[in-house]
């Protein structure tokens, strides 16, 4: 049996347990800026030790991570829970959530503004007209 990992780079770590799609996404966030520890940045190559509490800003959503373990590989979503334990304050959690559905209300999808409507959209757009004359 393998020895257990006891220290994995950041990118690493963030890729394995699902955080970021891919590594290189991973990479990116470390040198934005996006990943700090104890208040101070994380550079892709900073070797985590378990214990650690990570925090990990993707888009709206602000993610606090403990590490637990290190993963050898990629993992399933069923065991990211092995690796790592969420953090993340529910009030963080509703502000990502509002600020998206707000994001949805105010631009619409690319599709909807390329394509000419469609029957549905076209009844909602005449009971709409007929609302206004009534009004």
């Amino acid at each position: 049996m393998p020895d257990p990992i006891e220290t994995l780079r950041a990118d690493k770590w963030l890729h394995h347990v699902r955080v970021f799609k891919t590594r290189s996404l991973a990479t990116q966030a470390c040198a934005k800026g996006n990943v700090t520890l104890a208040g101070q940045h994380v550079k892709a190559s900073r070797d985590l030790r378990a214990g650690d509490v990570i925090e990990v800003v993707r888009g709206d959503l602000r993610l606090r991570l403990r590490v637990i373990a290190f993963p050898p590989q990629r993992l399933g979503a069923p065991r990211v829970a092995e690796f790592c334990e969420n953090l993340t304050p529910e009030e963080w959690i509703q502000k990502a959530a509002e600020l998206r559905r707000q994001r949805e209300l105010q631009t619409p999808h690319a599709h909807e503004t390329l394509t000419k409507p469609d029957k549905r959209q076209l009844r909602q757009l005449r009971a709409w007209l007929e609302q206004d004359l009534q009004s």
